[in-house]
């Protein structure tokens, strides 16, 4: 009795210094035994419909990341995690997570969840799926990279999603459409990529900051106003919106006056630049109500849209896509664009209220966002009362921003964990 008493004691002491060993060193210590195997290549997206029911913010499964899309001096993760769609169902969603090597501080690792700014709403478009210059969006999700390196030598974990639906979209879990410039569903898939963050690494604390570019701005801005709610496991401290999409259903109403009246050559709100994410805000307001795109787009537009199942926002900008649409073609006369913006309203970020504190960043020289509707934004926030803190930088365009705005953001960032 006392001999299998010692060797109960001495498979417990192991246990437990190799627990202590791997969350020192960052790796995931319940990964292993709490979720099944990750397939290879592409079936890591796809799970089987039996594993996406659960909790929401739990992991599915992972495997570890070699180069790109992982950050230089971190452990490396792809991610497949449990959330909720805005019908209630439950979806897997991927991302990645980089948790800074060696041993975390007393409360663990402080989290960055991180929304990324536009890629499409093709599965392809799917950051995590950046392996390496081929990928369509290689340049500008490098440019996002090099960003969040900063915040892991910094000693800040990463969790980065894709969003529900993007890269998941065809699995056999029945997974629904990419919900793009879709707020609520965007700040879940934020929330829950932190919880799950914690689930794969106990050595991540509870405290988190969301952050976002673009796209991700405005989801940002919803986590803000929601993540406390959905996740209320977490402690949210605050968000960094950088040049935050707003005022989308505005600038569409503007246009189709300017379409009506025959101006659409010479002006309209949404923009020559902003042409080729149409098909994306189309796309999006279809995930949350049916929208006939007959109603308000030109044929040749009509014709173009399939395209956003199967290209990037690069490829749409091309001169074979949208890119060579001029604005006078893509809205025809009586366009009647009520349902599209109805949705596009709905998921506003200048009307959100909030308690925790938000950084808005935006570069005055960016032809994507524009300025006078951050300016608007933030206007708008501060007249009702919400913390904001609103930074401007001279000459700096929109992926620019991403470079230029990071010690800020980081600054920021370190003032909320009292670093």
């Amino acid at each position: 009795m006392a001999a299998q008493a010692d060797r109960r004691r001495t498979r417990a002491a192991i246990a437990g210094a190799a627990m202590a060993i791997t969350i020192a060193v960052g790796i995931p210590a319940t990964t292993a035994d709490a979720t099944p195997a990750a397939p290879g290549g592409l079936g890591f997206y796809y799970p089987p419909a039996d594993l996406v029911a659960g909790t929401h913010g739990s992991a599915i499964w992972t495997r570890p990341i070699n180069g790109d899309p992982g950050i230089p001096g971190a452990h490396n993760y792809l991610m497949l995690y449990r959330s909720v769609d805005l019908r209630g169902q439950p979806v897997a969603v991927s991302g990645t997570l980089a948790i800074p090597q060696g041993t975390a501080p007393v409360g663990g690792w402080p989290l960055i969840s991180y929304a990324h700014g536009t890629a499409g709403v093709a599965d392809i478009c799917a950051p995590s799926r950046d392996t390496g210059p081929s990928f369509l969006d290689h340049d500008y999700i490098s440019l996002q990279r090099a960003m969040l390196t900063r915040f892991v030598a910094a000693g800040y974990a990463v969790a980065a999603t894709d969003y529900q639906g993007l890269g998941t979209s065809q699995g056999s879990g029945g997974i629904a459409r990419h919900g793009y410039l879709i707020g609520d569903a965007e700040q879940r898939a934020v929330a829950d990529m932190a919880l799950a963050a914690r689930a794969v690494d106990p050595a991540i604390g509870s405290r988190w900051v969301a952050m976002g570019h673009s796209q991700g701005g405005q989801a940002a801005v919803f986590a803000d106003a929601h993540s406390q709610q959905w996740a209320p496991q977490l402690h949210l401290l605050g968000a960094v919106a950088m040049a935050p999409a707003s005022h989308i259903g505005l600038g569409i109403r503007a246009s189709a006056l300017a379409a009506n009246a025959g101006l659409a050559a010479s002006t309209g709100s949404i923009g020559q630049g902003a042409v080729s994410f149409m098909p994306l805000f189309i796309r999006g307001a279809q995930t949350i109500a049916p929208t006939d795109p007959a109603r308000y787009l030109t044929p040749a537009a009509s014709a173009m849209l399939p395209q956003a199942d199967n290209r990037c926002i690069d490829q749409l900008r091309e001169s074979n896509s949208w890119g060579d649409l001029p604005l006078s073609q893509v809205l025809r006369p009586g366009a009647d664009v009520s349902a599209l913006t109805r949705i596009l309203d709905a998921n506003e970020p200048s009307n959100l209220a909030f308690s925790t504190p938000l950084l808005v960043l935006q570069g005055r020289a960016d032809t994507t966002v524009a300025p006078t509707a951050t300016d608007a934004m933030v206007a708008r926030q501060r007249l009702t009362g919400q913390p904001v803190e609103y930074r401007n930088y001279p000459g700096v365009d929109h992926r620019g921003l991403l470079a230029a705005s990071a010690n800020d953001a980081l600054a920021w960032a370190n003032t909320r964990f009292g670093r």
